[in-house]
């Protein structure tokens, strides 16, 4: 068995950040407790009252991702809520620790006593009233995806445009049959301490064309005793499965074009791969873009409310999309937007990398994804 214990005073020490951190984004005044790591396998977790101790387990720490973590913090928290500011020592998980839970914007699948952990993520559409008509959207456009592997462009590029218009279809007849949307998240964690530029392009690409939020930040890793940045999507469920799908084929195909094709490039090392990755994404921005105008010549439903015969469309898109940024807030409450630096490029190897990015197509099934693959939940 191994001895963890002398992770101990720095797992103790990232669970003060946390607890300070979460205590300042959701403005609260909480006094600090004593953290306690502690070796019981009966719960994940524990809030001591009277010697105002919040336990949290080996267990936990070392068998689940630290975003889990977190959010066992943010439920000892919750009943440290019902102690301390609404005084009241036996509230269990009832409707007070709920208010408490509501002030923490703690997910409801960690809302329960203790047990199993909850399963939550994109690929995880159990429970959910869309979940066949979920599954049914992935494998649709998981085909047309596949479709557009063909050697034959112009049969690639009517998959894509499918693929494209089904989405689009798929998005507003949500937006039609339910006001209340069902939206998750999931992490992607390359578990390195720093994004590239092109992680960022990619990221752009997802917020512009894929239906969904999207968030850089950092998550700790207690057995590296490490921050590795993370990028988190939010959105319908079938909307963040496909948007992390194409992260993962686009990230793969920098990698395969460059090896391809750095002989034919202008300059040399990080900075030519780093300008090659950023023409083939603008390319692919551009293709995309093409597609959408495409799109709006040849779907009514996108040239405006008017056409779909329904007068409050409009505002029922301005709703789905202030209920995501909710959603967003909820999660991170003081969510701030950075803007970059330009980046040093060659433009020769950009624009070779543009031309090369046009020709990129989606050419893996969605439903072929690991159904295990980013499934988490982010602090």
């Amino acid at each position: 068995m191994t001895d963890f214990s002398p992770y101990y005073p720095l797992w103790g020490r990232q669970l003060l950040a946390e607890f300070t951190n979460i205590n300042w984004q959701y403005g609260l005044r909480l006094k600090t407790p004593v953290f306690e790591i502690t070796e019981t396998e009966r719960q994940y977790g524990s809030w001591q009252s009277a010697t105002r101790v919040i336990r949290i387990s080996t267990r936990l720490i070392t068998g689940h991702s630290w975003d889990i973590t977190c959010q066992i913090l943010k439920h000892e928290m919750a009943h440290q809520i019902c102690s301390e500011l609404f005084f009241e020592t036996d509230a269990g998980h009832g409707p007070l620790f709920q208010k408490a839970c509501d002030l923490l914007g703690l997910p409801a699948p960690f809302r329960h006593a203790s047990g199993d952990l909850p399963k939550t993520g994109a690929a995880d559409l159990s429970g959910n009233q869309q979940t066949e008509k979920g599954r049914q959207f992935i494998r649709r456009i998981g085909k047309l995806l596949a479709l557009a592997s063909s050697n034959n462009e112009h049969e690639a590029a009517i998959a894509m445009e499918k693929a494209s218009q089904l989405m689009a279809r798929h998005n507003l007849q949500q937006v039609l049959e339910d006001a209340q949307s069902e939206f998750t998240s999931l992490i992607i964690n390359g578990r390195t301490r720093r994004l590239e530029r092109w992680q960022h392009k990619i990221c752009a690409i997802l917020l512009r064309f894929f239906y969904v939020k999207v968030v850089t930040a950092s998550l700790y890793d207690p057995l590296q005793d490490t921050h590795h940045k993370t990028i988190e999507i939010f959105g319908r469920q079938e909307n963040v499965a496909i948007a992390e799908y194409c992260y993962t084929f686009l990230a793969g195909k920098l990698a395969s074009l460059w090896q391809e094709n750095r002989a034919k490039t202008y300059g040399k090392g990080i900075r030519a791969r780093n300008s090659y990755y950023l023409g083939l994404l603008q390319g692919f921005h551009d293709k995309l873009l093409a597609q959408e105008a495409l799109t709006a010549r040849t779907m009514p439903e996108k040239r405006g409310a008017d056409r779909l015969g329904t007068p409050g469309m409009a505002v029922l898109i301005q709703g789905e999309v202030k209920a995501l940024d909710q959603f967003v807030g909820v999660r991170f409450p003081r969510l701030r937007r950075r803007s970059g630096t330009r980046a040093m490029i060659y433009r020769d190897t950009y624009e070779l990398g543009r031309t090369d990015g046009g020709q990129i197509v989606l050419h893996k099934g969605v439903a072929e994804q690991n159904s295990e693959q980013g499934l988490l939940l982010s602090r």
